[in-house]
């Protein structure tokens, strides 16, 4: 607030400062999306659970490095940029728990 009064953009902090409480909510958000998957690597072996694995986590970087840079340049706001991965990813383990044949 101080910075703000003094005429400087904060918008990179305040996406920051998001960030850094969205942040640790996202081992949740992995725990969430991989439940559906660990059901399925029996079926079809360690090494598609490890690639699949990887390939969500890289998705999941690129896609919180996206909103972020989306709220720096102030297309979202700076709670929205920080938490939308989070909601995203969440949003799609709940969709795979429930569809899960068990």
């Amino acid at each position: 607030e101080a910075l703000e009064s003094l005429g400087f953009d904060t918008l990179k902090l305040q996406v920051q400062l998001h960030r850094k409480l969205a942040f640790p909510f996202s081992t949740l958000v992995m725990v969430l999306l991989g439940i559906p998957f660990s059901f399925v690597v029996g079926r079809r072996g360690a090494l598609y659970g490890v690639a699949t694995s990887l390939v969500i986590a890289i998705l999941y970087w690129a896609v919180m490095e996206t909103f972020q840079a989306l709220g720096e340049n102030a297309i979202l706001p700076p709670l929205l940029a920080a938490w939308a991965p989070n909601l995203i990813f969440a949003a799609s383990g709940l969709y795979l728990v429930l569809n899960l044949e068990t």
